[in-house]
């Protein structure tokens, strides 16, 4: 976990194009999003797993819209 929010800089291309369809939808199926950039955008604290899928938290829509 970062100390502070993440950049888009932070991000590779893939990851931030994720963030962004994970962003766009109230919802993301688990399925729908590589396991490792899953892994990696919840670590960041961009994303949370919740039944069975992907939300975006507040710095995750911060970091989506940059």
């Amino acid at each position: 976990m970062m100390d502070r929010i993440p950049s888009a800089r932070d991000l590779t291309a893939d990851e931030m194009v994720s963030l962004r369809n994970i962003v766009g939808g109230s919802f993301t199926p688990n399925s729908q999003i590589n396991a490792g950039q899953k892994k990696r955008l919840i670590a960041l604290g961009l994303v949370h797993s919740a039944m069975g899928g992907l939300m975006p938290t507040p710095a995750g829509r911060i970091v989506a819209r940059m």
